[in-house]
């Protein structure tokens, strides 16, 4: 149950998700290649100074970008375990805060702190996992948190056969599925610019969200299917297998890292956390779309605690309704997942994130101003969440790519972990804001607070470091000095 967030791939619904990573290269990947500008034809801005951003024309990014990442052997076991388990995650995203509203009675309060409890991980663990991966393969750990995230699972189902489910136990799974996901997701995050050409990572990370976009498009409608056949807590026996179905898959890699160097010196924890966080705050482009997203990802929580409580206990629309809206912002997802490398091979990085962040979010104001008939509202709130989520199928796609090409591979573990405090720490305050909203001021109050949050999220994006991203941004030997000192 690792699934209550991605801010990097469309931003979650009530539960995140992400198992997967690439295969394909070398651990000692030193990074994107320097483009020559040389009778390139395309004139280096002061933008492009600044981030160390070579503007490179498509027809040629599009000769050199070699074998598709699909045609790795590696690569597409670990995307089929990692498209089964995002399928499974939805069922879980969708079951346990519908089985705290509708057999445990749960307030907004309470499922506001369902959602905090499983956030609040992101805010404490990322920074010493970080440190801690930092010497350890990371394939033995994927699959370790895939065993126990089945395990966690199992327990819903079996606790309610035996009439002792309760909200406790549903918190005691949120705070270790969320330790589990933060360990996983580091890792798998980790392991994508090791093992995937710099020419690939686009196209490579692309594929893994088209993964869980496409679970996130026909997991609510399975999930609504299997609550209403054999009950919410009972349709969790399904993200279980997936679980053993990525771990099995993750198991059968045989791509193995390299054991670390003997004679490392010994740890020094505090020096080795900063440099994490200054390999962040020192890219003006990652540090950029870092705020970017923890603004986004408190929004998208104050959303995903109003949202189930609007349509399922204030207009009683009951799960199939429910289902569909998520459903329709899985298909959004997808559409903006798959076209997110010919927008940034067209426009560049910096472009395609800002200007499909720009246009989506206007379509969260849809959801306050909605009302009439069943079919109006379903249909309405269907159409604004397949438009924000394309937009961040966008983002998500740009977000991890830029990160993992502008930063020194040497130090992925570490930046990845504070890029998850960063922006995961605020996720935990959105979703406790949007059940005290949601309690004192009304769902339907609420949703006009969500617009102008999200809007505000997208506004540090409008910040040169960003706009200047062209189709191949690389680190200058200045910056990579920068961020070691």
């Amino acid at each position: 149950m690792r699934h209550l967030l991605r801010a990097d791939s469309w931003c979650w619904q009530l539960w995140p998700a992400r198992c997967a990573a690439a295969i394909g290269t070398s651990p000692d990947w030193p990074g994107p290649a320097r483009t020559s500008q040389r009778g390139s034809g395309v004139p280096r801005s002061a933008g492009a100074r600044s981030e160390g951003v070579h503007p490179v024309p498509v027809r040629r990014q599009r000769r050199t970008r070699g074998r598709p990442a699909r045609q790795d052997g590696d690569f597409r076991r670990l995307w089929a375990g990692d498209a089964v388990s995002q399928l499974g995650s939805q069922i879980t995203l969708f079951a346990l805060p519908y089985t705290a509203v509708t057999a445990l009675h749960a307030s907004a309060d309470q499922v506001g702190l369902l959602q905090a409890l499983y956030t609040l991980p992101f805010l404490l663990v990322p920074l010493p996992a970080g440190v801690w991966l930092e010497r350890r393969a990371r394939r033995p750990v994927l699959i370790l948190t895939s065993l126990l995230g089945a395990a966690l699972v199992l327990s819903v189902p079996v606790a309610d056969a035996f009439g002792s489910l309760g909200l406790a136990h549903l918190y005691a799974i949120a705070l270790l599925g969320g330790a589990g996901t933060v360990l996983s997701d580091i890792a798998k995050v980790s392991l994508v610019p090791q093992l995937v050409g710099a020419d690939r990572l686009a196209s490579a990370n692309s594929k893994l969200n088209v993964g869980l976009a496409v679970g996130g498009t026909a997991g609510p409608g399975l999930a609504g299917w299997l609550t209403a056949l054999v009950g919410a807590s009972n349709a969790l026996v399904l993200d279980a297998l997936s679980y053993l179905w990525c771990a099995l898959l993750t198991g059968r890699l045989r791509h193995r890292e390299p054991p670390p160097p003997a004679g490392q010196p010994a740890r020094d924890l505090p020096r080795e956390v900063k440099e994490g966080l200054r390999t962040v705050f020192a890219t003006p482009s990652v540090r950029a779309i870092a705020l970017h997203a923890a603004l986004n990802n408190a929004g998208v929580q104050i959303l995903n605690v109003t949202l189930v409580i609007h349509l399922v206990r204030d207009r009683g629309y009951g799960s199939a309704a429910y289902g569909l809206v998520l459903v329709c912002g899985g298909v959004g997802a997808v559409l903006g997942t798959v076209a997110a490398p010919r927008l940034i091979r067209t426009l560049g990085y910096g472009k395609a994130m800002l200007g499909a962040l720009a246009v989506s979010v206007n379509a969260y104001w849809i959801l306050p101003v909605v009302d009439g008939s069943r079919t109006v509202v379903v249909a309405s709130f269907a159409l604004a969440l397949a438009v924000t989520s394309a937009g961040t199928g966008v983002g998500g796609v740009v977000s991890v790519t830029v990160r993992q090409l502008l930063t020194p591979p040497a130090l992925h573990a570490r930046m990845n972990a504070s890029y998850r405090m960063i922006t995961f720490g605020t996720i935990p305050l959105g979703a406790l804001l949007g059940g005290l909203l949601v309690e004192r001021a009304g769902a339907r109050e609420t949703l006009w607070i969500v617009p102008l949050v999200l809007t505000a999220a997208v506004l540090p994006l409008a910040q040169r470091a960003v706009r200047s991203l062209g189709t191949t941004p690389a680190r200058t030997e200045p910056e990579l000095l920068e961020v070691h000192r």
